[in-house]
């Protein structure tokens, strides 16, 4: 049996499972959450409400209200577990008490609207979105340790990409672009470091250079500057199978 790897994170380290020899290997995908969100309070919603045409969103939609990450996590107890918090670029909302994340998918599925609900705002890049992750970031380190051994967590540093590559070009993204992806990566500095103190310390770490690194503007998803160029993907899946020492079974 192949050993597996859970993420909780985005598509930076889905997309590293592209690898041929990675692939039998994921396991749970948890996204589109803060770690704000995913150690909060379940907040009540009919299913029905999440009008999606994406299957998969919408089941992360559901995951973030439930907050069933850790409940997966327990079910399926992955060898090993990534993280990232690429998706921390998304704000909180609060509400009785607890936090959803206001992902791109709740957006599309019209919960923008949903007034019933009675969730505030919250920006991420605040000071209070960032001292709501600090005091979040403990609970989250304590709720992974009791389902993966410290030493089988791999830190994956992604940041914004300040450039990117366009038909084996490199451009510059715009000023207005580049100066959010360096506000962005500040807030995920501290956040990685905050997390990664919260571990103990961790297993192993792979990490974005976004001096060195490039966006790719042919991206499936569409150019981001945390959307990678396959040369980065396939040069840290080689280095997740190191680090980790997976082999899929023959």
């Amino acid at each position: 049996m192949n050993p597996t790897v859970a993420i909780f994170g985005s598509c930076v380290s889905r997309d590293l499972f592209e690898h041929a020899r990675l692939r039998p290997s994921l396991g749970h995908y948890g996204a589109r959450s803060s770690v704000v969100s995913a150690v909060a309070a379940p907040v009540p919603i009919a299913p029905e409400r999440i009008a999606i045409s994406s299957e998969w969103q919408r089941r992360q939609v559901l995951a973030d209200f439930g907050k069933t990450f850790f409940a997966s996590l327990e079910e399926t107890r992955p060898d090993w577990l990534m993280v990232d918090l690429i998706d921390e670029r998304f704000d909180l909302l609060c509400g009785g008490g607890s936090f959803v994340t206001r992902s791109s998918a709740f957006q599309a599925a019209g919960l923008d609207d949903a007034s019933e609900l009675g969730l505030m705002p919250i920006r991420r890049m605040s000071p209070d979105g960032r001292q709501l992750f600090a005091a979040a970031a403990p609970d989250f380190a304590a709720r992974v340790l009791e389902l993966v051994p410290r030493e089988r967590i791999v830190l994956h540093r992604a940041l914004w990409c300040t450039h990117f590559e366009r038909d084996g070009a490199v451009h510059e993204f715009p000023e207005e672009r580049r100066q959010l992806s360096e506000l962005q990566n500040a807030m995920l500095r501290e956040a990685y470091d905050a997390l990664e103190e919260a571990f103990g310390g961790v297993g192993a770490t792979i990490a974005v250079d976004p001096d060195t690194h490039l966006a790719d503007a042919h991206h499936r998803w569409e150019l981001e500057p945390y959307h990678y160029v396959p040369g980065y993907n396939a040069h840290a899946g080689e280095e997740l199978l190191r680090l980790t020492g997976l082999v899929p079974a023959a």
